[in-house]
């Protein structure tokens, strides 16, 4: 069996790869573009969106499994990781939808990363 290091390095992997990739589709339709326009770079950074996202959710649940996380059942903080995951693979497809929104998305990515974190941590106080 993998190990939970193994795990944790493919769902932070996966993590980068999928917020790197939302935030570039992000800059180019701020900068005027559109999907019709993007072509073939547009189809491999949906691939690597894909890929990141399959790498969160693999490596986020073999990291579970791994430490025994999941013995109890699934815990009750996991519903709202699984609901950060589906907002950033919808996130490639906002800034054509509302160009408005893509300048903003270049802040909400890194805190929406960064609140699943804290969320993953149980809501600990952040002053601990």
């Amino acid at each position: 069996m993998p190990s939970y290091k193994l795990y944790k390095i493919l769902h932070l992997t996966g993590i980068s790869l999928a917020s790197m990739t939302a935030v570039a589709f992000a800059y180019h339709a701020w900068l005027g573009g559109t999907k019709e326009a993007a072509g073939l770079p547009r189809k491999r950074l949906l691939g690597a969106h894909g890929i990141g996202m399959i790498l969160i959710i693999l490596g986020g649940m073999g990291a579970g499994a791994t430490s025994g996380l999941f013995a109890d059942g699934l815990p009750g903080w996991l519903a709202a990781k699984l609901v950060f995951w589906l907002v950033l693979g919808a996130l490639p497809a906002m800034p054509y939808k509302r160009p408005g929104l893509a300048p903003h998305l270049l802040w909400i990515v890194p805190a929406l990363v960064a609140l699943a974190a804290w969320t993953a941590g149980g809501f600990v106080p952040l002053t601990r």
